[in-house]
């Protein structure tokens, strides 16, 4: 353990009278050590300057702080903006993305999205027998505080849900799952390696299978949102209505998927006010050049246009301007764009409202700020950017885009960037030997990005009574979630000593326990590491081998796990495991076995109450993995039972060869290997008393 040491471990008086001791060593001829002497009053000067020097080496600060923390690998989060859903009915008309809504309060949300005017509308909802002799209509269940299985509806696994809807959209079919979260474990955060839980087979009738573009819903294992590419083939059946099937293929060994409601009318909102949008486009060389922006922010806007040459940025001052309904058109000559792939032309389209705060004019001083005026609100640091004139290597004064940085200690001369105060909503640019300096001139800064926001603040209960601020149209809303001010240092010291308990290299079994319950994507509700262990050769020790027995969070009796869910684990151990060691996820198994004891009860004695005692006991989870039973445990929890007076004799029996009985009559069971109680007998003596 590393000790800090104190620096500042002398005051001025401590540090002026050692220094007086050393005088007579130094200087015999210096006799008089008095106040009045230059001498002396020279080394309490220095006394002082030692001092204060002491003080602020033994200080971190936040600067240091956050520097050492990067050093560890902890950056600290960035402030982040909440976002709701909306629940838009099917008569409401469409709406551009960034369309405005704002509560009562004065709280201000944006659609992060567009609302089509030709939008999909669920009529029924049924499930499909899996004898094929009939459907059932669980419509009525979509707005239904309860949940329910689709693929093993009544019990009966293998049916089939069937979505039929109204209307159907253009091009694309959006649809939102709520599913249930299941009871106990939780599913780890999946990574681009995790494979589905499941499969799952979507039909568009008279299209055969479809693929999604796009799954948050992991298979149906959380909520989240499907989209669907739809065909022009896609038409409606006898009843009018467009059907969607969707069939379990592969249940996999985890939770059955039970749905709560689907909706097609959740589109999301993110609380920000977009004071400044930058929109930026690769086009060719061409003369005529046309493109569109399809935003409610941009068609209100004040627009500035930026081509992007071999030489550079140019501001265009000539161009063609057309607002629609849902936006606005550019046409522009943009016959000497840059031809490298990358983007050549931004648009910045800024709020007429706050542009007084988003031009600036530059002095060309070092470390000059500018202050936003934001009112108290906070920007989305990500999202902040400037376009500044700036003196390029070759000489010429060119625009050019600058960005936001946490320290321009580290910046070269040239770098176009800038940091960004919160607390007192100002922007400061370097000094021309870190960070460049902008050049002198009216209008020399312009923000082309800025998106402000409440972050904490913004996280507005369910139905806050939001409305549309072109027409007051209400909308109701889900709970804002997700926003947050930026992390503190203390949270981010936090956030580093929990990662020190985490491993990324396994040296101990705890170590390859810990991953494998981690495994990304998998409910995993136990493992145990088996160092030596190899249970193709359990009879002898095989050296440099770790296996580890995993058991899923499944639903039955005896959840096992199947081979996706081994290679999920296995993936995760050999990226974490030692130089040298090999290591396989082995699945558990289960050793059954009989109970039976004699009891001296009560009358108000029920069996059924000593065997779910029992059976809750045994109950498969990760704690039980190579754990035997014995008589004791079984004992202990009988005599909890009520009506239980005495317990006379248990004994126990195991019925595989997964488990042995020891000379004192308890239970062995293999290290990879959960005990089932298979029976469980009770004979009752009366109360002699």
């Amino acid at each position: 353990m590393l000790l800090s040491r104190n620096l500042d471990d002398q005051r001025f008086a401590d540090i002026v009278k050692e220094a007086e001791g050393r005088l007579p060593w130094l200087c015999p001829s210096w006799t008089d050590h008095n106040s009045h002497d230059p001498g002396i009053t020279i080394l309490e000067l220095m006394a002082w300057f030692k001092e204060t020097q002491q003080y602020e080496m033994n200080r971190v600060g936040p600067e240091m702080s956050r520097k050492l923390l990067e050093l560890a690998g902890i950056r600290l989060y960035a402030e982040q903006a909440a976002e709701c859903a909306l629940l838009i009915p099917p008569e409401e008309g469409e709406r551009a993305v960034l369309s405005r809504l704002e509560t009562p309060d004065g709280v201000v949300f944006e659609l992060a999205e567009e609302i089509p005017g030709q939008r999909a509308v669920l009529e029924r909802m049924r499930i499909r027998r899996p004898d094929g002799k009939g459907t059932i209509d669980v419509t009525e269940m979509l707005s239904a505080e309860s949940s329910f299985p689709p693929f093993a509806f009544g019990g009966e696994p293998g049916s089939t849900l069937l979505l039929e809807f109204r209307t159907r959209p253009e091009n694309t079919l959006r649809l939102w799952f709520e599913v249930a979260e299941p009871d106990g474990v939780l599913r780890n955060a999946p990574d681009a390696d995790t494979e589905l839980p499941r499969t799952l087979r979507w039909e568009l009738s008279g299209c055969g299978a479809v693929t999604p573009d796009r799954d948050e819903t992991l298979a149906l294992s959380r909520s989240g949102y499907v989209t669907i590419p739809l065909p022009e083939a896609w038409q409606a059946d006898g009843d009018g209505l467009f059907c969607l099937t969707i069939s379990q293929e592969e249940a996999g060994c985890e939770e059955q998927v039970r749905l709560v409601s689907v909706r097609t009318d959740r589109y999301r909102a993110v609380q920000t006010e977009s004071r400044a949008r930058a929109y930026c486009f690769a086009v060719e060389q061409q003369e005529h050049c046309t493109l569109s922006v399809r935003s409610a922010q941009a068609k209100t806007a004040e627009t500035a246009l930026f081509l992007r040459s071999t030489e550079g940025w140019r501001q265009v001052s000539e161009y063609g301007l057309k607002r629609e309904r849902d936006g606005l058109t550019v046409t522009l000559n943009a016959s000497d764009a840059a031809k490298d792939g990358e983007e050549n032309l931004l648009l910045a389209c800024l709020d007429p409202v706050c542009i007084r705060n988003l031009l600036f004019d530059a002095t060309g001083r070092p470390g000059e700020t500018f202050r936003l005026n934001l009112g108290g609100k906070q920007v989305l640091t990500r999202h902040l950017t400037l376009m500044c004139q700036t003196l390029c290597r070759d000489g010429v004064v060119r625009p050019a885009l600058w960005h936001c940085v946490d320290d321009l200690s580290v910046c070269g001369p040239r770098d176009p960037v800038f940091l960004y105060d919160q607390k007192r909503e100002t922007i400061t640019v370097g000094d021309g030997a870190h960070g460049a300096r902008i050049f002198p001139g009216s209008g020399a800064a312009m923000v082309v990005q800025e998106l402000v926001s409440l972050c904490g603040e913004g996280n507005i209960p369910e139905n806050a009574g939001l409305s549309f601020t072109d027409n007051g149209s209400a909308a109701d809303n889900t709970a804002a979630k997700g926003g947050c001010n930026a992390e503190a240092l203390s949270d981010g010291r936090g956030r580093l000593l929990r990662r020190l308990k985490e491993t990324r290299k396994c040296v101990t079994a705890e170590d390859y326990e810990w991953q494998a319950l981690h495994t990304p994507g998998l409910r995993v509700a136990g493992a145990r590491a088996l160092p030596d262990y190899d249970v193709r050769q359990k009879h002898r020790k095989v050296h440099a081998c770790v296996s580890v027995a995993v058991l899923p969070a499944g639903e039955g009796e005896k959840p096992v796990p199947d081979q996706r869910f081994l290679r999920a684990v296995s993936r995760q151990l050999e990226r974490s495991r030692s130089i040298c060691i090999r290591t396989e996820a082995i699945p558990v198994r289960y050793a059954d076995f009989t109970a039976e004891a004699r009891l001296v009860v009560e009358q108000s004695f029920r069996q059924e109450a000593a065997e779910k005692a029992l059976r809750k006991l045994f109950m498969p989870r990760g704690e039980r993995i190579g754990v035997g039973v014995s008589r004791d445990e079984i004992s202990a929890v009988l005599q909890k039972v009520s009506g239980v007076l005495q317990i006379d004799r248990v004994e126990i029996r195991g019925l595989d060869q997964n488990s042995y009985q020891n000379a004192a009559g308890d239970l062995a069971v293999m290290p990879d290997t959960i005990p089932y109680l298979s029976r469980f007998t009770i004979s009752m003596a009366k109360n002699r008393r």
